[in-house]
């Protein structure tokens, strides 16, 4: 049995919820926006519109859901929360945005996203994947998440690059 991670904070403001409708994914489209500094706008926008608009897909084909915490109309936090086919849950793109961060948004959408997978997905077990020095590996670690696995990644240079 897995227990549900605890988000030691929270934001008292703050509601969690899917993204709803248009307006909410074009917030998410520029929440991201508003987290990737340093691209290009012009080739990084239909980027993040693109990703956007897969996980929506997603979201309507019932494989998990887009989550954001709100303050008022403004979307402020978000993550995608997706089932696997062996009783996993993958949390995506957890992002606050730079203005609001260390206020416990991100905490407690993890623990909503979580409460979700658990009982909407059936997931016995989410998954973070995050690097070991980026500072999000703290707030999964506070709110409950622990390592268990380490991942990967190589690059092959094309060959006119050696």
């Amino acid at each position: 049995t897995c227990a549900l991670p605890i988000s030691r904070s929270r934001h008292p403001d703050a509601v969690n919820r899917p993204l709803a409708d248009d307006a909410d994914w074009a917030q998410s489209v520029q929440l991201t926006l508003r987290c990737d500094e340093g691209y290009e706008l012009a080739v990084h926008e239909p980027f993040v519109r693109t990703r956007a608009a897969g996980y929506r897909r997603l979201v309507e084909a019932g494989r998990g859901s887009w989550f954001g915490a709100f303050l008022g109309e403004r979307l402020v936090a978000q993550l995608g929360l997706f089932a696997t086919d062996r009783n996993l849950a993958r949390f995506q793109g957890v992002e606050t945005d730079p203005g609001f961060r260390r206020q416990g948004l991100a905490g407690g959408l993890v623990q909503h996203a979580s409460e979700y997978g658990f009982r909407e997905l059936g997931a016995q077990t989410l998954v973070m994947v995050a690097e070991p020095d980026y500072v999000a590996i703290d707030l999964y670690h506070a709110v409950g998440f622990a390592g268990t696995e380490n991942q990967l990644q190589v690059t092959r240079r094309p060959p006119e690059e050696n």
